[in-house]
C-alpha cells in the first residue's frame, strides 16, 4: 500500500549525510481513549534560569549545560580555525572540527531532553507547560548562553 513520495538527502557542516524518506498511504487511527482527569496524573511544569526546570512534583534531573562544559574545547578549536588561511586545506579540515564540536554539544542536549521529556511521558498523564518567549528571555538580563543551553524550546516540542 505505501508508495515513496520524495527522498531528501541532506549533509551536516561535519561532513554526515542523513536521507528524509516520505511515504504516501499510510494511515494512522487515534487510539487514545478519553481522559478522566479526575484520576489522571498532572505534572506542572515552570522553567527556571537554574536547572531545567521547576516541576511540581519531584522529578530527578541530571545536571544539563552541555554547552558550558564544552566549552573551552570549542574555543579552542575556533581559535585554531582563525588562525588559518581562509579557503585552505587545513581551514577546512578545522572547519569541520569546530562543526564536529557543534553537533557534539547539539547531540548531547538533544539526548538528554529526549530521555527527559520520555521518563515524563512514561509516568504523568497530562502535563502543563508554561508557554514563555525564550527568545526574548534570552537577550534580556544577558541570560542568552544559560537560556539557550537549556534548550526549553526543543524539550517543549519532546
Amino acid at each position: 500500500d505505501l508508495r515513496l513520495k520524495s527522498v531528501t538527502i541532506s549533509m551536516e557542516p561535519s561532513g554526515k549525510y542523513f536521507a528524509s524518506l516520505l511515504y504516501e498511504g499510510y494511515s494512522c487511527e487515534n487510539q487514545a481513549a478519553e481522559p478522566d482527569y479526575n484520576t489522571a496524573k498532572i505534572l506542572g511544569i515552570d522553567y527556571a534560569m537554574q536547572g531545567m526546570a521547576v516541576f511540581s512534583e519531584k522529578i530527578e534531573t541530571g545536571e544539563a549545560g552541555f554547552f558550558r562544559k564544552n566549552e573551552k574545547r570549542l574555543a579552542r578549536e575556533q581559535r585554531k580555525l582563525s588562525r588559518c588561511v581562509r579557503g585552505s586545506h587545513n581551514y577546512e579540515l578545522q572547519k569541520k572540527k569546530v562543526a564536529r564540536c557543534h553537533e557534539k554539544i547539539r547531540n548531547q542536549r538533544r539526548d538528554y531532553l529526549h530521555k527527559l521529556s520520555r521518563k515524563i511521558a512514561d509516568s504523568y498523564d497530562a502535563v502543563a507547560v508554561e508557554n514563555i518567549d525564550m527568545k526574548a528571555m534570552g537577550q534580556c538580563l544577558h541570560f542568552g548562553k544559560s537560556v539557550q543551553d537549556n534548550g526549553y524550546g526543543m524539550f517543549r516540542e519532546m
